[in-house]
C-alpha cells in the first residue's frame, strides 16, 4: 500500500474522531436527531446530491453502494472533504449572519478482486448546534431570559462492498455504526426571582444497512443508461437520555430510555450517458420517519426528497486543462422530518454548481489527484408564520487521490 495515502487516512480518520463538532448553526437542529446530512462526497454535492445512478472508478459514490464495484484494478482512491459556509437567519425585518466551517467526510475505495471492490469511511448522519435566547413575561412584573443552546451530532464510520456479477448488473450492501451524543440546554434568567435551568443529555448507538443494485444498458453507440436503486433498513436504535433540572437550590436527574427508529428508507434514479462526455439524472428518495418519535416530543413524518443533476466532461484524454475538467450542476427538494405541537418543519431547497479539475502526476498519468470545488445555496423555507427562514452560501472542497497500489514494477 502506498505509506504516504496510508498515513494520511489515519491522520484524516483521528482528526474525524477528535473532532465531531460539527458546523451547524441552525436553530431547527435542536428537533429530532438535527439536521439530516445529505450523506454524499465530493462529486454528488455538485449535481445536486444526485447518486442513485452514478458509478466510476475515478471517484467514490457511497448513495448506492452497488457503484463500489467500479473499483479500478490497480489503484486505491482516498477522498476528504470540507467546507465553507454563510448563513442568514431572517424573521420579520431581523436579520443575523453566521460563519463556521466543518470537516465532512473522510473515505477510501480500492478493487479486492476481480469484480469486487471495497469502500470505507466516515461522515456525520445528523448535526446539531444552535444558540440563541428570547425574553418573555407572564403578565407580571417579572421577565424573563430564556436561552437555547445545542451541540452534539449523530456519526457513521461505515464499510461496503459492490459486486458485478455480470456486465450490466452490480449489487451492494454498506454496513455502518451509527453513534453520538446531542445535549440540549434551556436556561430560564428571572429579573426577581430563582433562576432554573434543564439540560438533556443524548446518547445514542445502533447500526445501519444500505442495499443497493444498478442495471446499465447501451441505448445505441453513443448513448447509455443507468437505473439504480437503494433500501436502508429501518429498525429501533438504542437511546438514552439524562435531564437535569438545576435551581438555586437543587439539581434533579431523571434517566429516560427510549428506542426511537432509524427510518426505512427507499430510493431509485436514473443516469442517462452521451458519448461519455454528457450525463444527466434524477433521484427520488423516501424516509420513513413517521414510525419514530423522539422522546414524545417532536413526532416523525415521512420525509421526500428529489434530487437532479447534469456532468459534461470535453475530454478525459485531452492535454489541455479546460478539456479534462467536469462541469457539473444541480439542485434538490427536501422535505421535513419532524412535526413539533402539529407544525411541520421546514422545506428545504437547493442548487449547486462545480468542477473536477484532475492533476497529474507527469511520470505515470494513471497516478493523479482531483479537486472537486463547488458552491452551494440552500434556502430553508418555514412552514408556518413567524419562524425564521435560513439562507445558507456553502463552498464544498473536496480531493480524490487516485494512487497505483497494486502496479508491479519491472526488472531491467
Amino acid at each position: 500500500m502506498n505509506k504516504k495515502i496510508f498515513a494520511l487516512l489515519i491522520i484524516m480518520l483521528s482528526f474525524a474522531g477528535a473532532n465531531a463538532d460539527n458546523g451547524s448553526n441552525s436553530p431547527y437542529s435542536r428537533y429530532g436527531i438535527g439536521l439530516l446530512s445529505d450523506q454524499s462526497l465530493g462529486v454528488n454535492r455538485q449535481m445536486g446530491g444526485l447518486g442513485y445512478g452514478l458509478y466510476s472508478s475515478k471517484y467514490i459514490n457511497i448513495l448506492n453502494p452497488a457503484s463500489f464495484s467500479q473499483a479500478d484494478t490497480l489503484t486505491m482512491l482516498f477522498e476528504a472533504g470540507f467546507s465553507l459556509q454563510n448563513v442568514n437567519f431572517k424573521e420579520g425585518n431581523k436579520r443575523i449572519n453566521a460563519k463556521n466551517a466543518s470537516f465532512d467526510y473522510v473515505a477510501v475505495q480500492f478493487r479486492i478482486c476481480k469484480n469486487l471492490g471495497m469502500s470505507a469511511g466516515f461522515l456525520p448522519y445528523s448535526t446539531v448546534g444552535y444558540s440563541f435566547s428570547n425574553t418573555s413575561n407572564d403578565g407580571t412584573n417579572e421577565a424573563s431570559v430564556n436561552s437555547y443552546t445545542g451541540t452534539g451530532g449523530v456519526y457513521q464510520p461505515f464499510i461496503g462492498l459492490g459486486w458485478k456479477p455480470f456486465k450490466w448488473l452490480s449489487v451492494g450492501v454498506m454496513g455502518s455504526y451509527v453513534y453520538g451524543d446531542i445535549t440540549h440546554e434551556v436556561g430560564i434568567n428571572f429579573t426577581n426571582s430563582t433562576d432554573r435551568s434543564r439540560t438533556y443529555d443524548v446518547s445514542m448507538k445502533s447500526y445501519k444497512l444500505d442495499f443497493g443494485a444498478q442495471y446499465t444498458t447501451k441505448l445505441g453507440k453513443k448513448h447509455d443508461l443507468t437505473v439504480g436503486a437503494t433500501y436502508s433498513l429501518g429498525h429501533d436504535m438504542n437511546a438514552k437520555a439524562k435531564i437535569t433540572d438545576v435551581t438555586s437550590s437543587s439539581s434533579v436527574t431523571d434517566k429516560i430510555e427510549n428506542s426511537f427508529k432509524l427510518p426505512h428508507t427507499y430510493g431509485i434514479g436514473f443516469v442517462y450517458g452521451y458519448k461519455g462526455e454528457w450525463k444527466f439524472g434524477a433521484d427520488y428518495t423516501l424516509q420513513q420517519w413517521s414510525s419514530s418519535s423522539f422522546f414524545g416530543i417532536e413526532k416523525g413524518i415521512d420525509r421526500n426528497k428529489v434530487s437532479v443533476g447534469a456532468e459534461y466532461t470535453p475530454s478525459r484524454l485531452s492535454n489541455n486543462i479546460f478539456k479534462m475538467m467536469s462541469y457539473r450542476a444541480g439542485g434538490y427538494y427536501a422535505g421535513p422530518y419532524t412535526e413539533i405541537k402539529g407544525q411541520k418543519g421546514c422545506e428545504e431547497y437547493g442548487v449547486s454548481a462545480g468542477i473536477s479539475l484532475p492533476f497529474f502526476n507527469n511520470n505515470n498519468r494513471n497516478s493523479h489527484a482531483t479537486l472537486h470545488v463547488s458552491g452551494q445555496f440552500i434556502h430553508m423555507e418555514p412552514k408556518s408564520a413567524g419562524m425564521i427562514a435560513e439562507n445558507y452560501l456553502r463552498i464544498n472542497l473536496g480531493i480524490t487521490f487516485n494512487e497505483n497500489w497494486f502496479m508491479k514494477l519491472k526488472v531491467r
